[in-house]
């Protein structure tokens, strides 16, 4: 339906991508620090940059947030989650030409706006990066080749072959479940800095936090949402939602379905209500809900 229908031909995005990695490798993750975590993870995290067909790891230090289109008094530059206080900004109106948005621009501090979610780990588990056991699988990678590069259509189809690799690791997890351990860690740190990370079904998840005398400073979280829908960052670039959907070419303005195919397929927070509105004259055009 997805073909019949040219889903295949609309709503790319940024075409540059990521993942934390998940489902830590029951044996390795021991003990674990955050330099060690990335060779611990039975999916690999990394990135995938295709325009220049490359895949590497990817590091929590190279994530970078910026509020200059957003609505948080922070300045305008590009900062690590360690270094961020969020300061919001009360009684907004959404600006368009300044801040439009509560979700802050998150990239990569080398490679720029990055897509995260089932397309972004399908594509990354078809990289000869990472450690020789992890994961692999280059179906998807494959298709996005042959296809030309990413769509709406292939972000569906990702979401559904990743779930036939994960119904078997759900049946090896329950069997190593042993509900006589202990569920709970006291922590014993005092001072420090943490940070921790994994896959929600829609995209990479991560938290940062900063503790002093036995207390939380500081507290960062960026969401898969975050990665998908920010607004438009410090140099004006958009984020992989904003960007999909540009030059999406609408058969009736008045029922823009081809806007809402783009946008439920980031399977983002906010599938559930997309409104289109008209950027002239601010009228609503449409508005979609699910159930």
């Amino acid at each position: 339906m997805g073909l019949n229908i040219g889903l295949d031909k609309i709503g790319a995005g940024v075409g540059k991508y990521m993942s934390w990695g998940y489902l830590p490798h029951e044996d390795k993750y021991q003990r674990p620090t955050i330099e060690g975590r990335n060779a611990a993870m039975i999916m690999k995290s990394g990135v995938y940059d295709s325009t220049t067909d490359i895949h590497q790891l990817m590091e929590h230090t190279f994530t970078r947030e910026n509020t200059s289109h957003a609505w948080y008094n922070e300045g305008d530059g590009d900062v690590h989650p360690f270094d961020r206080t969020t300061v919001p900004i009360a009684n907004n109106d959404i600006d368009f030409d300044g801040a439009y948005s509560w979700s802050t621009a998150v990239s990569h501090q080398d490679l720029g706006r990055m897509e995260v979610g089932a397309l972004a780990r399908e594509l990354i588990a078809g990289g000869d990066h990472g450690e020789s056991w992890q994961h692999k699988d280059g179906l998807v990678l494959d298709m996005f080749k042959k296809m030309g590069g990413p769509n709406a259509h292939l972000r569906v189809f990702a979401r559904m072959h990743e779930l036939t690799k994960l119904y078997r690791e759900t049946e090896r997890c329950l069997r190593e479940f042993n509900l006589r351990d202990p569920w709970y860690i006291k922590p014993e740190e005092k001072d420090g800095r943490g940070w921790g990370a994994t896959n929600a079904s829609r995209g990479s998840l991560c938290h940062w936090v900063e503790i002093e005398g036995g207390k939380i400073k500081n507290y960062q979280v960026i969401a898969p949402t975050t990665w998908n829908v920010g607004p438009r960052d410090g140099e004006g670039v958009r984020g992989p939602i904003e960007e999909a959907l540009i030059g999406i070419p609408i058969a009736d303005v008045n029922d823009p379905v081809e806007v809402g195919h783009v946008a439920r397929s980031f399977d983002s927070c906010l599938v559930c209500t997309v409104h289109a509105h008209d950027a002239k004259t601010g009228e609503e055009l449409a508005r979609f809900r699910t159930s």
